[in-house]
């Protein structure tokens, strides 16, 4: 039931979202563009001044930059159309700033049908539609965990999920993760995560955790790695030639093999 409320969601938000745009650019294209670049604004301003920008991909740099604004933008273009509950979480838009961006996608639809002088044909479509939507939606809130509820109005930035997680963490595997996610998101510990990899390095090279492949290691800032571990600097710098875009498939097959015991 809640898999069915959740097609119906994306199926009314869609209708309502594509009906408001119709709307606004009958009367005229440039209301829908402006309304769009603002709302577009709006959110990114406001994970600038959050300091939740930078996107998880672990890309640095000017191009990091400029796939964070990308996935950015694709993310929150999707969950306007779709209202995709997935990307309620805090390395995505963030479950408060989902729900009430939702609610003003619905509230916009209204004042589109305003603006573009609707009838009574329009008002009732976009009334019935956005009461659906409020049905279901309320329905698959009902039905689902409770611990759910509250990731829908949660505050949390994508980079303190990152943080606790490692923080909070009493497992390896779950703290080798970190290394997966853009270093801008973990900065605020660095030093605790690289006390972390120096003082089990040695161990990792003897128990040959499934997780320390050659793509992990890779992603390791060179400062992390031991000073008298050479050749895990070798496997280091050697996956990164091969980390290219031509050889995206096999940097895939390493990432799959056990990294093999490292001697001086």
């Amino acid at each position: 039931m809640i898999f069915g409320c959740m097609i119906l969601n994306s199926a009314l938000l869609l209708l309502i979202r594509s009906f408001g745009a119709a709307m606004l650019m009958l009367v005229k294209k440039k209301y829908y563009i402006l309304y769009l670049a603002g709302d577009m604004a709006l959110y990114l301003l406001q994970k600038v001044a959050r300091g939740d920008f930078h996107y998880w991909v672990p890309i640095d740099g000017a191009f990091g930059l400029i796939v964070s604004l990308g996935a950015r933008v694709v993310v929150k273009t999707i969950t306007d159309f779709t209202g995709l509950v997935h990307f309620r979480g805090p390395q995505e838009l963030g479950g408060l700033y989902w729900t009430l961006n939702i609610f003003l996608v619905l509230a916009a639809s209204f004042v589109s049908v305003w603006v573009g002088g609707g009838g009574r044909m329009e008002w009732t479509l976009v009334l019935a539609a956005s009461g659906a939507w409020v049905l279901t939606f309320g329905l698959s809130v009902l039905l689902m965990k409770k611990e759910y509820r509250g990731t829908f109005v949660g505050t949390q930035t994508g980079k303190k999920q990152i943080m606790e997680r490692f923080s909070q963490a009493v497992d390896d595997s779950v703290r080798s993760s970190v290394m997966k996610k853009n270093k801008k998101q973990w900065a605020g510990i660095r030093e605790d995560v690289k006390a972390w990899v120096q003082a089990n390095w040695w161990r990792w090279e003897e128990e040959k955790p499934k997780w320390m492949t050659v793509s992990w290691i890779a992603k390791v800032p060179p400062d992390m790695i031991p000073e008298a571990a050479p050749a895990a600097r070798r496997i280091r710098a050697s996956a990164l030639r091969r980390n290219s875009f031509a050889t995206g498939m096999e940097a895939k097959d390493d990432d799959k093999r056990r990294v093999r015991p490292v001697s001086n």
